[in-house]
């Protein structure tokens, strides 16, 4: 599931909890630890943060 999840979530343009346990068939609890892991490494960056509900997307490259 890790390599999965590493692979498979750079290409989603849109990320949250509920894309994450449909499509990879996780539950909830580890699909929150895997964004926030994924978001410290940079794979993905956040978009909207609430309490109820965070948004991420891939992060693109550089254009700084």
């Amino acid at each position: 599931t890790n390599e999965r999840l590493n692979k498979d979530v750079q290409s989603y343009r849109l990320i949250t909890v509920a894309v994450l346990v449909d499509r990879l068939k996780i539950n909830g609890s580890l699909a929150r630890k895997a964004l926030s892991e994924l978001e410290e490494k940079g794979v993905i960056r956040k978009v909207v943060s609430h309490n109820a509900l965070n948004i991420y997307t891939r992060a693109v490259g550089g254009g700084d």
